[in-house]
């Protein structure tokens, strides 16, 4: 188990291996910004890692296509938190993450 601090929410996430970001936060009742539901199209959860980038698992093809076709930088820094794994301490900044408003994400 991994933990992702989350700024500017200032949240500790655990991350069990195998698990996205994005699972994580929503097992922890936290909705992560999506309009694809977290199938790796849309690119609204691209987050950007602050620290912790060599604990980062590696791009998928379906992130990495996603990431170039929504024109951002393939600089290792800026992921999806949908198919984001970590095996270590990562600290990433995404706006929008909240508390889910029914308990559920």
């Amino acid at each position: 188990m991994a933990t992702v601090h989350v700024l500017p929410l200032a949240i500790d996430l655990d991350v069990p291996e195998g698990q996205t970001v994005m699972q994580a936060a929503r097992a922890a009742g936290y909705a992560w910004p999506t309009v694809c539901d977290a199938s790796a199209s849309c690119g609204t959860c691209v987050s950007v890692i602050k620290e912790g980038l060599d604990n980062c698992g590696p791009l998928p093809e379906d992130e990495r296509e996603t990431l170039t076709r929504t024109l951002v930088p393939l600089d290792g820094q800026r992921r999806l938190a949908c198919r984001l794994t970590v095996s270590g301490p990562v600290t990433l900044q995404k706006r929008g993450v909240r508390v889910a408003e029914d308990g559920t994400s």
